[in-house]
């Protein structure tokens, strides 16, 4: 991945809590469903289904029936979190 798209990545998702939160709930937990995803970050279903659309714009997850999970690109990120 060229450093550019991470470092832009980077940001995007550590640009806003909610983004980093999930990242890190899906790279330690796996493939789980929009509301397992909201009990475990403790917020509403509306923020959620927000930020998995913002991580499924760039690339980060993906969905597998009612399941989101992250993505070659979005596993690459979160590892890269625990860099900062």
């Amino acid at each position: 991945m060229k450093t550019d798209n991470l470092d832009e990545l980077l940001g995007f998702v550590t640009g806003n809590n909610n983004r980093q939160k999930l990242l890190q709930i899906l790279g330690s937990k796996g493939s789980m469903d929009a509301e397992r995803i909201g009990k475990l970050m403790h917020v509403v279903r509306t923020s959620v289904d927000k930020t998995l659309e913002e991580l499924h714009e760039k690339g980060l997850v993906e969905k597998q029936g009612e399941s989101y999970q992250l993505t070659e690109t979005g596993t690459f990120v979160e590892r890269e979190l625990h860099n900062f």
